[in-house]
């Protein structure tokens, strides 16, 4: 098989590196480097009339694409950029190279993905664990190449390519993989609601597609805002993880990002560049919970946002929601906290940062080439491992609950405004809600046949710590209003002070 090799290469230690690979670990560079996306593959054959398969026409795609990927001069000028955005670039084609080289070595022992759901998930996670676990030995793998492209003036996407895999191979360990599987196999908890995640991260926060507001903090940024985003040839990179950048305007192109950038963001539930076809990430909420941290530690350069979770609608519960219902959701899934004065707001709603609260939506799925509908909780807050004393697990559990427990006919339209209101004053909600949500979520959970009634319990019990736990602290919130000035150390002593006031 002809494989593609830059011709201005050619009398380079590059060339030398890239005679050392076998013919297996090229055809392995240039999959990475081609990418798996559906666009590539039909746009590539449409523009060259050929009736061949897309692996017959290797050659013309890596010199095509070798064409395309290449930072301009201009953008090369920026050197504040580069040491953001190379090793985001090279720390993508790393990833990518050790799934293919995880899957190449343990096909038989990987897990099976979930029914339906993308086939990739588990060998993904599998690997964000170990490169988070091993995240020191990561960089020093790639921080040499970087520099040494830096120095050199190398602009070519195909020689990070290259170096990326260089850097794969030197600490790729069989046996670290295994163990890290046999962890994924020990952690499952099969579901029968099919899980979509999308990410949003930004150093800028809520300001990221705020066009005049946020120009402030652009400068402190690395990544200016993901402003060069398209400049950088990032969605040519980040594929693997549904990589774009979301400006929040319908209709804006990726060309216009140079001028206004956005949240960068991972959408794991769509597989194709044109988004027009999607498949859920799992039906296994660990998994979905374990993909959420991994993912953050993954681009833990910048800052976590958002998270929008697509869960599948599999019919309607027969209890009405009120709105304490949908504050209990807030309050396990928000961010309750104090803004910049010191007032405690749940900022995702009182912050204005909300297009959408619980949405329905049709997507188009790869395997059944038919729309399903789908539930998209797109209020939560993002944040990372140890910022909160629960994880996302929890919050998934009761999600699923929710969606089967309650009727959903109207979404939450009607109860919009009263969530405004409580946002921007957040008060303890009484103990007979929680116990009507917790119990609600129960009955879903049940209803979904997935768990047992141990299990069930289980989660009903922390979901329902985590909801006292925050109404203890609005509790807290109302006495620090009335005795203000009187010593936060003098309320411990009395039993109602948290740890959340000493942030």
């Amino acid at each position: 098989m002809s494989l593609f090799f830059p011709n201005q290469y050619n009398d380079t230690p590059y060339r030398q590196l890239y005679e050392r690979l076998t013919t297996v670990e090229r055809l392995r560079l240039l999959r990475e480097f081609v990418g798996v996306t559906y666009e590539r593959r039909f746009r590539f054959l449409q523009s060259t009339n050929s009736s061949q398969r897309f692996k017959e026409n290797l050659v013309l795609a890596g010199k095509s694409l070798h064409e395309k990927q290449t930072i301009s001069r201009l953008t090369w000028r920026h050197r504040d950029l580069l040491p953001g955005y190379l090793p985001l670039i090279f720390r993508h084609y790393l990833f990518g190279f050790l799934v293919q080289l995880t899957r190449a070595s343990h096909r038989a022992r990987l897990p099976q993905p979930s029914p339906s759901c993308y086939w990739e998930t588990p060998v993904n996670l599998i690997v964000l664990r170990w490169i988070n676990r091993h995240w020191s030995l990561c960089q020093q793998a790639i921080a040499p190449h970087v520099e040494r492209v830096i120095e050199e003036k190398v602009r070519h996407l195909y020689i990070y390519c290259l170096l990326a895999f260089e850097a794969a191979r030197s600490i790729f360990d069989e046996e670290e993989l295994a163990a890290e599987i046999e962890l994924y196999r020990a952690s499952q908890m099969p579901g029968g609601t099919p899980i979509g995640l999308e990410m949003e991260f930004s150093n800028l926060g809520r300001y990221a597609t705020f066009d005049k507001l946020g120009r402030h903090g652009v400068d402190a940024d690395p990544f200016h805002n993901m402003e060069y985003y398209s400049a950088f040839m990032l969605e040519d990179v980040t594929w693997r993880l549904g990589g774009y950048v979301d400006t929040h305007v319908r209709g804006r192109r990726l060309f216009t990002l140079s001028r206004f950038g956005g949240f960068y963001e991972y959408s794991l539930v769509r597989v194709d560049y044109p988004r027009h076809y999607s498949l859920p990430l799992t039906t296994d909420p660990w998994v979905a919970s374990a993909m959420i941290g991994e993912t953050i530690d993954f681009v833990r350069e910048i800052k976590p946002h958002s998270l929008h979770v697509n869960l599948e609608n599999r019919g309607l519960g027969v209890v009405r929601p009120q709105l304490d219902d949908y504050l209990c959701l807030l309050m396990l899934g928000g961010d309750l906290g104090k803004d910049e004065n010191g007032r405690m707001l749940e900022k995702r709603f009182g912050g204005n940062e909300l297009r959408g609260v619980i949405q329905r939506r049709k997507h188009l799925s790869l395997l059944a080439e038919k729309k399903k509908a789908v539930v998209e909780y797109s209020f939560l807050r993002l944040w990372r491992a140890g910022d909160r004393e629960y994880g996302y697990l929890p919050v998934i559990m009761a999600l699923k609950g929710f969606q089967h427990g309650y009727n959903l006919d109207l979404s939450c339209r009607d109860q919009v405004q009263g969530m405004l209101h409580w946002a921007q004053n957040p008060r303890p909600l009484a103990e007979s809600s929680l116990h009507r949500f917790v119990e609600t979520v129960k009955s879903g959970l049940r209803s979904e046949e997935a768990y047992g009634e141990r299990e069930i319990g289980t989660w009903g019990d922390q979901i329902m710590t985590i909801l006292k736990d925050w109404n203890r602290i609005l509790s807290c919130v109302i006495i620090l209003e009335i005795f203000d000035p009187f010593p936060a150390v003098m309320l411990a002593e009395v039993g109602v002070f948290t740890k959340f006031f000493t942030g």
